[in-house]
């Protein structure tokens, strides 16, 4: 069923990249040309959409089936993992409320690198939890290869296997944890430094150029727009070197990259209160200048000599980056209610619940602290997370008709929104 509803919005637009797609489908090129302007973009998601482009050409198709794999994988590494802390009723509900997640549906369709991340980092949890610790590391290391984000399954296991073997009663330090971590960092380590002798990456100063708005802010220039402007004779950056070595590499992506660089700092955003984490999980109407973007394919609408619109119907998709407030805002509460109800039992299915809301949401209100703006689409790896919990705190309730119908009513005010936000549409004017 989420496949059949990614086909119907999958080619549109077929000719236009819509949010973060411009860029990463820009740096792709680049990939398929052996070149790396940004080292600091982690660019292990270009293998998928760059070898669809080399295979098919540089079409739709390419761009985005890449995504709706993953995102389907992702549901069934999700739905697996679940039904090892509950049955597989609940298992299978909560992938279903997983995957009428806007947010996780948006990024299963377009090119965005976060539900790719996703994929290989359930698949380690999945491959630990199956015991074959050694192969979820390499699993894990090489999703490090793809973004940064990897580090929130890095601490879910640490988490994880601190709470569950207490290794502090023992005072015994154990070799199996330290090699995990290093065949992580091996791993990772290992790909990039193969990737960095392959491609050079090309460092420039300043390493993200800027741009100062009318109001004073310094503002980022976006990387399609600046391969635009240098077509057209503008210089913003000098080539000062290349990268050889993961370090170096390294060195620049968190020193100089876009996780520290100050054009991403709230001070030089026009933000919005869903630019703050505490936003995501508190039931506020999300605002009407949020993380939209929209196509609309004008071509059969025709213009009075005035330049008004005349009253007609087009063809057009919609993206909604905001929130799904019913299922984050009940979900994450919910969840939260479900942990302290059964703290005392212990039990594996509170640890995987809790645990995983600390490790993928608590690092962003830390984040926020240092004035790095926040994005909506950040809780994304909390989803999966929030929607067990609520689905297991449902479970809870004795009464079979109350059950059955505190999960219908979930079920559907999460497709209400779903719905309501279904980037495929008519829209009259």
């Amino acid at each position: 069923m989420s496949l059949v509803l990614h086909v119907f919005v999958i080619a549109q637009p077929q000719h236009l990249q819509i949010w973060d797609e411009s860029i990463f489908l820009e740096l792709i090129r680049n990939f398929i040309k052996m070149e790396d302007h940004t080292p600091y973009q982690l660019p292990g998601a270009y293998l998928f959409a760059g070898t669809a482009i080399t295979i098919f050409g540089d079409n739709w198709f390419s761009w985005r089936a890449p995504s709706v794999i993953f995102g389907m994988l992702t549901l069934l590494v999700f739905y697996k993992i679940s039904s090892r802390f509950t049955t597989e009723k609940n298992a299978l509900f909560a992938t279903l409320i997983l995957s009428f997640d806007t947010i996780f549906f948006i990024h299963s369709t377009l090119f965005l690198r976060d539900v790719i991340v996703m994929f290989f980092g359930m698949l380690s949890l999945y491959l630990y939890f199956s015991k074959k610790y050694y192969l979820a590391a390499i699993v894990l290391g090489f999703s490090f290869f793809i973004k940064e984000t990897a580090v929130f399954f890095l601490m879910f296991l640490m988490m994880f296997y601190f709470v569950k073997n207490k290794p502090w009663k023992n005072r015994i330090v154990k070799r199996k944890p330290i090699l995990f971590l290093a065949i992580v960092s091996g791993t990772f380590l290992g790909i990039l430094w193969m990737y960095d002798i392959s491609f050079k990456p090309v460092i420039y100063d300043p390493v993200i150029p800027t741009q100062e708005t009318v109001d004073g802010r310094d503002i980022p220039i976006g990387y399609p727009e600046l391969r635009l402007r240098e077509s057209r004779g503008y210089v913003y950056q000098t080539q000062v070197g290349v990268v050889t070595n993961p370090i170096q590499h390294l060195d620049i992506f968190l020193n100089s990259g876009y996780v520290s660089s100050d054009a991403y700092k709230f001070k030089n955003w026009d933000a919005v209160h869903t630019n703050y984490p505490w936003s995501w999980i508190l039931p506020l109407t999300p605002p009407e200048k949020g993380n939209n973007y929209g196509w609309v394919n004008e071509k059969n609408l025709n213009f009075t000599e005035d330049r008004t619109r005349q009253i007609g119907k087009v063809f057009a998709i919609k993206w909604i980056g905001d929130p799904n407030v019913p299922l984050w805002v009940i979900g994450f509460w919910g969840s939260i209610v479900f942990v302290l109800y059964n703290i005392k039992k212990q039990n594996q299915s509170i640890f995987f619940v809790g645990i995983g809301m600390i490790s993928m949401y608590v690092p962003f209100l830390l984040l926020s602290i240092t004035g790095r703006v926040m994005f909506p689409y950040y809780f994304i790896y909390t989803i999966p997370f929030v929607s067990l919990g609520i689905v297991l705190l449902i479970d809870i309730i004795k009464q079979n008709r109350l059950r059955i119908f505190s999960k219908l009513f979930l079920l559907g005010i999460v497709v209400w929104w779903f719905v309501l936000h279904y980037p495929l549409r008519i829209l009259t004017f």
